[in-house]
């Protein structure tokens, strides 16, 4: 199983830019994301649509296929081809993964100050007793299961508490099976994790993007 990451750079986009990537997705969609009143989460967003764009690039699809992506209340975001993908973004990252070959989710966040003792609802004791007050333990710990829980194909918080980690460093059990969680080099002060079914022939491959080539 093959799954291939991009990561670019969280970075602004122009009046006319936000306009342009809006346009190339469905009606619906657009309706979403014209619904959120803050310009970066606007941003964020088309941004990683553009990944994913490059993504389907490479393997020789059209622009139009954006227009087929769905943001459904529940379960993971879809397009009609056969394929898997997952995107996240955080403050200064964006990142997008694409499988032809089996589910995948993907998360990334950049490391605050945060105590993984105040997630008791999230981390169970064994979780928490390995992340005590190390901000990078706990955001391994948090992408790890985010991962998980996208490449199940759920959505939201809810699932994270069933998301077991204590498989192993590079494991973790949910929804009666096992899956392997996949470290990634996404630049400074930031942690990511990909997530796909525990497979011997796994092999991720991780490309930093410019900002400028998503422009």
């Amino acid at each position: 199983m093959y799954v291939k990451v991009l990561v670019a750079p969280e970075s602004g986009l122009s009046p006319s830019q936000e306009a342009a990537w809006l346009n190339d997705l469905s009606p619906m969609r657009q309706a979403q994301i014209g619904r959120w009143p803050r310009s970066r989460d606007r941003h964020r967003s088309l941004l990683a649509s553009r990944l994913l764009l490059a993504q389907l690039r490479r393997l020789g699809h059209s622009p139009g296929a954006l227009a087929t992506l769905r943001y459904p209340e529940r379960g993971r975001p879809t397009l009609d081809l056969p394929l898997a993908f997952s995107l996240s973004h955080c403050d200064g990252r964006i990142a997008a993964a694409v499988s032809t070959d089996g589910p995948v989710g993907i998360d990334v966040e950049k490391i605050e100050p945060l105590d993984a003792g105040d997630f008791r609802l999230y981390l169970n004791a064994a979780e928490r007793a390995w992340a005590g007050a190390s901000a990078r333990r706990f955001c391994t710990l948090w992408t790890r299961k985010e991962a998980v829980a996208k490449a199940a194909g759920t959505a939201g918080f809810a699932s994270l508490p069933a998301v077991d980690t204590s498989a192993g460093a590079d494991r973790a059990s949910f929804a009666g099976r096992l899956w392997r969680t996949t470290p990634l080099d996404v630049g400074p002060g930031h942690i990511g994790h990909v997530a796909s079914p525990d497979r011997d022939d796994l092999r991720v491959t991780v490309e930093q993007l410019p900002a400028e080539a998503l422009l």
